[in-house]
Order: structure tokens, then C-alpha cells, then sequence
């Protein structure tokens, strides 16, 4: 694969790249210590964090997730409405253990309309189309959009450290409402 700048396909784009990647990074630092490994059969060894909301992927079930002022406004300027999102990690976790960061080709559960908008610390391969994928560089601080229906995965992890914010809007059609 060339390792060029991003070259985005018509359904995924580059929107932005974050202003300050260090403040950032350094909140999803602080919270490394609250992730918890990943149930899903897609991203093994995989260490996550829901944001605003919680789903249970067994009986899609929301709870509340964590929340604080910081990231719901830094949300609200890159995706204005969306009310869920995960932080995962790729690199390793504070009690020694090593959180994968990667996850296989897979559409994204109903409990999400189909914008995503992900923002990208550190460096990643990131797989995207049907019924071919392309990859793409995603690099330190940049902001994405992509249809989350259409398959998709993070192949690789290039950087010592990856952290990936991934926000929507929840699927209200499908009974996915806010708690808050």
C-alpha cells in the first residue's frame, strides 16, 4: 500500500484535522485506566470506552456511558447532534496489558444512523468500500466521515499509541433513543 495522503473515495472523506491533537490525546490518556476490553468478535484484544451511551450488542440495550462537558463540546463541533460515541486504543494499557486496536470488516449495528465521523490520534490503516475495500493513511489528528453500513475495519496500527473517536447520531427509527 502507498503511504500517501489521504486519497478519499465519494462515500468517505476527510472533513478536518483536530487543532490541538496533543490536548486531546492527552484527555483520552486520562482515560486509558477506564477502558475495558472489547466483547466483540471483530476487534479481539481490543480496549474501549462508550461514550455518552452504552450498548448492549447482545440485547441492544442503552445505558448511560461516560460523559463529561469536555468531550461532549469538542463532539458537538466536529459531528453537531450525534449523541453516542466509542474511544478505542490501540497501544498499551497502564497495567501492562495491550490493547489491539484493531477490528475486522463490519457494518456498524442498528443502534447507529449511518454517518460516522471518527477522529484519529496516531497513525492507522483504515480498510472502507464494498464490495472492494481501499485503504487509507489516517493520520495524527485527522477527522473523518464515512457510512458506517458500508464495511469497514482498522487493519493496522502504525504509531506506538492510536487512540479513535468515533461519534453518531443513534437510530431513533430503530427505537434507539437518548437517555439524556
Amino acid at each position: 500500500m502507498n503511504k500517501t495522503k489521504l486519497n478519499f473515495a465519494t462515500e468517505l472523506r476527510k472533513l478536518t484535522t483536530v487543532e490541538n491533537p496533543e490536548a486531546l490525546r492527552n484527555w483520552c490518556q486520562s482515560l486509558k485506566s477506564q477502558l475495558v476490553a472489547d466483547p466483540s468478535n471483530y476487534a479481539k484484544g481490543r480496549y474501549r470506552l462508550w461514550i455518552f451511551h452504552d450498548v448492549d450488542f447482545r440485547n441492544g440495550k442503552l445505558s448511560k456511558g461516560y460523559f463529561d462537558d469536555r468531550i461532549y463540546n469538542f463532539s458537538q463541533r466536529v459531528y453537531p447532534g450525534c449523541d453516542i460515541g466509542l474511544l478505542t486504543f490501540g497501544g498499551q494499557l497502564d497495567n501492562n496489558q495491550v490493547s489491539d486496536g484493531r477490528i475486522g470488516l463490519h457494518r456498524d449495528h442498528s443502534y447507529a444512523n449511518p454517518k460516522a465521523v471518527s477522529v484519529n490520534l496516531g497513525e492507522a490503516i483504515f480498510s472502507y468500500g464494498e464490495p472492494e475495500q481501499t485503504d487509507y493513511l489516517l493520520q495524527d489528528g485527522d477527522i473523518i466521515e464515512f457510512n458506517c453500513k458500508i464495511l469497514h475495519a482498522v487493519k493496522e496500527i502504525l504509531t506506538e499509541e492510536r487512540f479513535s473517536l468515533v461519534f453518531w447520531k443513534l437510530n431513533k427509527a430503530k427505537g434507539f433513543k437518548s437517555l439524556y
